[in-house]
């Protein structure tokens, strides 16, 4: 009798703790597996947005890298500046001008995924050609062929080409470029530099249908590469610059500032407009002058 009592009281303290322990432990296995399902229904749906995001909206941020956002009527336009914007012009298919237009990074131009390496590479190139725009031709000659479809390793290479004054090699890029890329951005300043570098300035407002704000002749783009609007800015102010109207190109100039303010088509705008102007020398000194006082 003793040692039924003896063993027949542990196992009903025993067993008692075990149902406990059990209950507990279906207990919390089920709200583990409810707050597993809530979370994979947020993390779905958090996934879903942005994925949305990144396909339509999204813009990476880079603590050097610039955005600016502006209404459709730009500065980009002084020519029409007192002017109404133009109407839209109905083809295939309705287009609806961009009600603001970004200025940034991101906008490639290309169907081709760009890895992250490779897009920090088109940014520091961006600083570096300014520098030393002959050093970094090789690499750009490589990245020119092995990405054919990325618009702006050809528009590096012709800018190198064009701050070492190689007109004949600016024009090996831009003859295949302006044929490949008619309808877009660079293509349309490939044609602007072949043009100026033959001294063919009538042909650039008949090409251009005498729009020469980007905004105009791509009213449904609401967002463009840094560098295209630098270099199209710059072109078109030098075509300003050669036909002697150097205040509509000094406008020009002061857009690039907006953009960028140090960068080298600054200078290199301010000599062509000196130049067609005929500015003496004593008058350039003068300003340097005004400017650094």
């Amino acid at each position: 009798m003793y040692l039924k009592n003896r063993i027949h009281f542990p196992v009903f303290i025993y067993g008692w703790d075990l149902v406990t322990i059990l209950n507990g432990i279906v207990f919390k296995a089920w709200i583990f597996l409810k707050m597993r399902s809530v979370l994979r229904t947020l993390m779905r749906q958090s996934y879903n947005r942005t994925q949305w995001n990144s396909d339509h909206m999204a813009e990476r941020k880079s603590s050097r890298r610039k955005k600016v956002e502006r209404p459709q009527p730009a500065l980009d336009n002084p020519i029409a500046e007192n002017q109404s914007t133009a109407a839209v012009v109905e083809e295939k298919r309705q287009v609806y001008p961009a009600s603001t237009v970004s200025i940034h990074w991101d906008a490639l131009n290309t169907k081709r995924k760009i890895s992250g390496d490779l897009r920090t590479e088109i940014a520091d190139l961006y600083y570096d050609i300014q520098k030393k725009p002959e050093g970094n031709i090789p690499r750009l000659l490589e990245l020119a062929e092995e990405y054919s479809d990325v618009q702006i390793f050809q528009a590096y290479l012709m800018t190198a080409y064009h701050l070492e004054d190689m007109d004949q090699k600016v024009l090996e890029v831009a003859e295949p470029l302006r044929k490949k890329y008619p309808d877009y951005m660079f293509g349309k300043i490939a044609f602007i530099e072949t043009a100026l570098i033959k001294g063919e300035l009538d042909s650039i407002p008949k090409f251009l249908d005498n729009k020469y704000s980007y905004t105009e002749l791509f009213p449904q783009k609401g967002v463009f590469h840094i560098f295209e609007v630098i270099y199209y800015l710059y072109s078109i102010g030098r075509y300003f610059a050669l036909k002697g109207d150097a205040e509509t190109a000094t406008r020009y100039m002061d857009q690039i500032k907006f953009v960028d303010d140090e960068h080298v088509f600054i200078k290199r705008l301010q000599k062509a407009i000196d130049k067609g102007s005929g500015l003496k020398f004593y008058q350039k000194v003068i300003r340097k002058f005004k400017s650094s006082s």
